[in-house]
């Protein structure tokens, strides 16, 4: 199932800063967004440690997302933790056609 998220690429970076996670709800779930530079990046909210949302935290040079509890830290492409300490976070495809930006849920 595809949700928009934005009309075009000029309205999601009028709407999200460069390497600024966003939280988003869609279809009942809690997601996080983050757009680095034309790429916008989306994977579950609650990190798998232990369930902190990802939305608070920062991310890093590396393209990962940084828990703000324990610093764990996940690649927002495949979802991996960087050191495999705990699973992997569920990531969802963007999809960007000529009716927008949309996340496949």
């Amino acid at each position: 199932m595809k949700v928009k998220l934005f009309e075009s690429q000029a309205k999601a970076k009028e709407v999200l800063n460069d390497n600024e996670p966003r939280l988003v709800r869609a279809e009942g779930k809690e997601i996080c967004i983050v757009r680095k530079g034309e790429r916008i990046f989306a994977f579950q909210d609650a990190c798998a440690h232990m369930g902190e949302n990802l939305h608070k935290g920062k991310t890093n040079y590396l393209n990962e997302i940084v828990c703000p509890l324990h610093t764990y830290r996940f690649n927002m492409k495949t979802g991996e933790e960087a050191e495999q300490r705990c699973k992997s976070l569920k990531v969802y495809d963007i999809i960007t056609d000529s009716e927008g930006i949309h996340l496949e849920i």
